[in-house]
């Protein structure tokens, strides 16, 4: 009850605001038009045909974008984990990425490979390598050398030690990788879609904020709130749970 108070309390100030205050539904919609649209949008209904046609490519978008991002991070971040020559030479990079605006690797990668899906997916891996790598490169830092010198004296290398020693022993920073990663994922690919894409969310997005038409973007960024929130609950949270369960197993 307590989590869902302050939702509770921001939908009546909202309402309170919008109808009293701010007395301009189309630029400040009230929560009753905002639920309108959200039920227009689960009707698949939308100005630029179907509303699950755009969802759905939005989301290919951004699970391919994010599962390479995640291997990638995650393979460098071993290895830079280990190597210190390696993080070295990647830090750099790794934080230009991060740094650098996501609006302006967009504009990049438009002007490389022109209004194509190549644009968000590759710059969603660029920005979302990023903290992958960075995440990963500490958590195998904090593995004891005790660990690593019993691999050394078990002979115990390459493919093998990855599969069965890193990434066992990351596992939690692995799971926390992934949970920003894909948040920060729904974020970066609204911005691709609006600049350059035919189709999406974010041209639908790019579309109600033409005509000025605040209620369905609202609606949409509840949706896609929802959809993180669930795989959030669904998947990543009972991850986290069990490697917290065998942990405290194996201790």
């Amino acid at each position: 009850m307590l989590n869902a108070a302050p939702v509770v309390v921001g939908i009546g100030l909202w309402w309170t605001i919008t109808t009293f205050v701010l007395v301009q539904p189309r630029l400040f919609p009230p929560p009753q038009d905002v639920l309108a649209e959200l039920l227009r949008i689960l009707s698949n209904d939308g100005p630029l045909g179907s509303t699950y046609a755009h969802a759905g490519a939005t989301l290919l978008r951004l699970l391919t974008a994010w599962a390479i991002a995640f291997v990638i991070g995650t393979l460098l971040g071993v290895l830079a984990g280990r190597k210190r020559l390696v993080f070295d030479f990647m830090a750099n990079p790794v934080w230009i990425a991060m740094s650098v605006p996501s609006v302006v690797w967009v504009f990049i990668l438009l002007v490389l490979f022109g209004i194509e899906n190549i644009v968000p997916v590759s710059a969603l891996v660029l920005l979302l390598s990023a903290p992958v790598f960075l995440g990963t490169a500490e958590g195998v830092r904090a593995i004891s050398k005790d660990l690593l010198e019993m691999c050394d004296s078990y002979h115990v290398r390459g493919w093998q030690r990855l599969t069965e020693f890193y990434l066992p022993s990351i596992a939690s920073y692995m799971v926390a990788n992934a949970r920003v990663s894909f948040a920060y994922g729904i974020r970066i690919v609204l911005i691709a879609e609006v600049i350059g894409l035919p189709n999406g969310v974010g041209i639908l997005v790019a579309y109600w904020s033409d005509t000025l038409f605040m209620a369905p973007i609202v609606a949409w960024g509840i949706l896609l709130t929802a959809v993180g929130m669930a795989v959030d609950l669904l998947v990543f949270g009972p991850l986290q749970r069990r490697i917290r369960q065998e942990s405290e197993l194996s201790r």
